[in-house]
C-alpha cells in the first residue's frame, strides 16, 4: 500500500499496469452495467484501492452516459453544491456563491468519473453543467494545482477539464485568475474560497483588480470613481462585496509554505481586498453591506483584555472606520474630509448605527478613558468649554503628533470610539456654559452644598466652574475667589492674593459679577487672568491679552480621526 498512500489518503496506483484487472473487469461489462457501477461507486465511496482503480478504469471506457446521469455524477461528487437550478432566478434575490470542493482526494474524484461523463456529451449540451464545472475547476486551482501528479494520471488535468467549459469567456477567466488572485505555494486563497463561482461573472475580476490597487486606508477620489463605475456595471456587486467582507483572515494559514516575502505580499493582498471591499460596501449604499463592514471591523479586534489590532489588520480596520465615517456624512471625523455623495438616507443612517456599535463596544456609556498598553487616551473638557482627546504615556507625558501615527493605526478602534463620543461631550459642555451664563446674568445664589454638588463634583462642569470667580457670603463676610481642591479633597475658594476660604454647607455662593464690584478688585482679577490663567468659558472678567489676535481660538469641533 506504500505507493498508494499519501497524507493518509488512498490513491490510484502510479503504474496503470497495477490496475489492469480493473480494466479487464470494466471492459467485460455492458455500458448499462458500467454506468450502474459508476453511480454505485460515487453514491457510497469507500475510498479503497479497489474503488479508485475501478473509477480510473471507468474513465477509460465509453459508458454512454445520459445528460441526467452525468449531472447526477456531478451532484454526487459535489454534495455541498449550492447552485440555484432555476435558469431564470429572481434578479432581486441575493445570489449565493457556489461552494467549491476542497481536498486533494476530493478534487481528484471530481476530475475523474464525473468529467469523463461530461466529455461523452456533445459540446452543445454542456451548458447545463456549466455551474458545476466551474466549481470543480476552481477547486482544482485552489487545492490541486495545474501540475500533473504521477498518481493523478487516471483523471483529467486542469487544462483538459477547462476545455469542457462551453463559454470561451470562462476559459479566459481561468487564465486571468492566477494573476488577479494569486495564491501561496500550495494554492491557498481565501478570497477565491469565499467568492466561489462568482469570479466567472462578467466584471468581477475587473472589480477585484481595482480593489487591489488600493494603497491607503484613505483612497483617492479617482480610485473611488473607478470602484463606483465598476459596481454600477456589475449585476452581482452586493454578492461579491459581501463575500469579500465575510473572508476570514484573522488567523494565518498554517499550510502556507512559501517564502517570507511571498507570504507578506499574499497577506497584503488580502488586506487590500478587505479594505477595498469596505469602501465598495459604503459606495453601494446598501445598509446590509454597511452593517457587514462594522461586523468585519469588530471581528478583527483582539481580546478586550488586549487593546489594539494585529499589524496585518491595521489597513482593513482603518479603511472600514474611515469609509463608515464618510458614508455617515461625518467628514469632520477624518483628514479625508469628503463625505460620499449620492447615497440614500438609509445608508447614512446605517453607517451612523455601525459607528455607534463600534463606540459602544469599546467605550461603555459614561466612560471617557481607554487604556492603550503603555498609554492612556481620554476625553478632556478644557476650562474654556472646548473639548478634546488627550493621549499620555504611563508617565503622564503628552504623545507627540509623530507618536500618534503609530497609535492611530494600532489602536484605531479605541481611538475611534473616543472621537465618536466627542460631539456628545461637546454638547454637554455647551449646555453647562449656557447654564453658567444664565447664572451670571440672574445672580442666582446657591447653598455651599448645592454649589459643590452641582458644579464642583460634576465631571463636565468642574473645569468650567474652576475657571470662573465666585463669591461666598460667610459668617465673616463676603469672600471672592476661584475654586481649588484643598487638603482631604475639600473645596476652597482662593482669592486674588492667595488667601483661601473653605466652602461650608451654610455659605451662600454665587458667580462674582464685576458690574457690582469696585474698580480695584476688577482690575486685580483682570491682571491675574492676563498672566496666563486659563481662559474662562463665559465672559466674566474683562481681560486684554497680549497677542490675542494671533492665538488660535479653541472650538468644540472634534479633531481629525484616524
Amino acid at each position: 500500500m506504500g505507493e498508494e498512500v499519501r497524507r493518509g489518503i488512498v490513491l490510484a496506483p502510479v503504474a496503470p499496469s497495477q490496475w489492469s484487472h480493473s480494466h479487464r473487469l470494466v471492459d467485460s461489462l455492458e455500458p448499462r452495467d458500467r454506468r450502474r457501477l459508476g453511480l454505485a461507486l460515487l453514491s457510497d465511496p469507500h475510498d479503497t484501492r479497489a474503488d479508485i482503480c475501478l473509477e480510473a478504469a471507468l474513465t477509460r471506457h465509453a459508458c454512454g452516459w445520459s445528460a441526467e446521469e452525468a449531472e447526477q455524477l456531478l451532484d454526487l461528487a459535489l454534495p455541498e453544491f449550492e447552485h440555484n437550478p432555476d435558469p431564470n432566478p429572481d434578479p432581486n434575490s441575493p445570489r449565493v456563491p457556489d461552494r467549491i470542493p476542497h481536498g486533494f482526494h476530493r478534487v481528484c474524484r471530481c476530475l475523474g468519473l464525473p468529467l469523463a461523463a461530461v466529455r461523452e456529451r456533445e459540446p452543445s449540451e454542456r451548458a447545463r453543467y456549466r455551474p458545476r464545472l466551474r466549481a470543480v475547476l476552481l477547486g482544482a486551482l485552489d487545492d490541486h494545482g495545474s501540475a500533473r501528479f504521477e498518481q493523478c494520471r487516471w483523471h483529467l488535468s486542469v487544462e483538459e477539464a477547462a476545455d469542457l467549459l462551453d463559454l470561451p469567456y470562462d476559459r479566459e477567466v481561468l487564465k486571468r485568475l492566477p494573476q488577479v488572485l494569486p495564491g501561496g505555494d500550495n494554492g491557498s486563497n481565501r478570497a477565491l474560497t469565499e467568492l466561489g463561482t462568482l469570479v466567472f461573472e462578467p466584471g468581477v475580476l475587473d472589480l477585484l483588480a481595482v480593489l487591489l490597487t488600493l494603497d491607503s486606508y484613505r483612497p483617492t477620489q479617482s480610485w473611488l470613481g473607478q470602484v463606483r463605475e465598476r459596481l454600477e456595471l456589475l449585476t452581482v456587486a452586493p454578492e461579491v462585496v459581501g463575500a469579500l467582507l465575510r473572508m476570514d483572515t484573522s488567523r494565518p494559514d498554517d499550510r502556507m509554505t512559501e517564502s517570507e516575502l511571498s507570504r507578506q505580499a499574499f497577506v497584503l493582498d488580502q488586506a487590500k481586498l478587505l479594505a477595498g471591499a469596505a469602501w465598495a460596501a459604503c459606495l453601494t449604499g446598501d445598509p446590509a453591506l454597511i452593517g457587514l463592514v462594522a461586523a468585519q471591523v469588530l471581528g478583527r479586534s483582539r481580546d478586550r483584555r488586549l487593546p489594539g489590532v494585529h499589524e496585518r489588520d491595521v489597513l482593513p480596520v482603518r479603511a472600514g472606520v474611515t469609509a463608515l465615517s464618510a458614508a455617515a456624512g461625518m467628514p469632520g471625523l477624518g483628514r479625508h474630509r469628503r463625505a460620499l455623495s449620492g447615497l440614500p438616507p438609509e445608508a447614512a443612517t446605517a453607517a451612523r448605527a455601525a459607528l455607534d456599535s463600534i463606540a459602544d463596544e469599546f467605550l461603555p456609556e459614561g466612560a471617557r478613558e481607554v487604556y492603550l498598553h503603555f498609554h492612556t487616551a481620554r476625553l478632556a473638557v478644557h476650562p474654556d468649554g472646548s473639548v478634546g482627546m488627550e493621549v499620555r504615556t504611563d508617565r503622564g507625558q503628552a504623545v507627540t503628533s509623530y507618536g500618534m501615527r503609530h497609535l492611530n493605526g494600532m489602536y484605531v478602534l479605541e481611538l475611534t470610539a473616543l472621537r465618536l463620543r466627542l460631539p456628545r461631550l461637546a454638547a454637554q459642555a455647551d449646555r453647562e456654559r449656557g447654564a453658567l451664563a444664565e447664572l451670571l446674568a440672574t445672580g442666582s445664589a446657591l447653598t455651599g452644598e448645592e454649589f459643590g454638588t452641582r458644579w464642583l463634583d460634576h465631571d463636565v462642569a468642574r473645569p468650567l466652574a474652576q475657571a470662573l470667580v465666585w463669591e461666598a457670603d460667610t459668617t465673616d463676610g463676603t469672600f471672592t475667589g476661584r475654586p481649588v481642591r484643598g487638603p482631604g479633597g475639600r473645596w476652597l475658594l482662593r482669592g486674588v492674593r492667595g488667601r483661601t476660604h473653605e466652602v461650608t454647607a451654610t455659605d451662600t455662593v454665587r458667580l462674582w459679577n464685576p458690574v457690582h464690584a469696585d474698580r480695584a478688585q476688577v482690575r486685580a482679577w483682570g491682571t491675574r487672568l492676563e498672566r496666563g490663567d486659563p481662559r474662562q468659558p463665559i465672559s466674566q472678567v474683562p481681560v486684554r491679552r497680549v497677542g490675542a489676535s494671533r492665538r488660535a481660538v479653541r472650538d468644540a469641533r472634534p479633531p481629525r480621526s484616524s
